[in-house]
């Protein structure tokens, strides 16, 4: 499986998964000027952003150490932007 077929397929799992726990998608792949958010949802009274990591093993480090302070940075700074 290629590397964006792996991306794909994780954004799928985490969409149904989501669902299954009450969480209501509103857009997969929001793009802004310099990052993506890959879902936004809702879930109660709250608005929420979901990073997706998808890997294949742990061996070069587990899903959330692969979220850089920069990436966290620039999803918090999309995450401003929302509308």
């Amino acid at each position: 499986m290629k590397r964006k077929d792996t991306g794909i397929l994780g954004e799928k799992l985490a969409k149904d998964f989501l669902e299954r726990r009450g969480y209501r998608i509103v857009e997969t792949n929001y793009r802004y000027p310099g990052d993506e958010i890959d879902i936004v949802a809702k879930h109660k009274d709250y608005l929420v952003f979901i990073e997706v990591r998808t890997k294949k093993s742990l061996e070069f480090g587990s899903p959330e150490e692969s979220i850089t302070p920069a990436k966290k940075a620039r999803m918090k700074a999309t995450t401003a932007y929302y509308q």
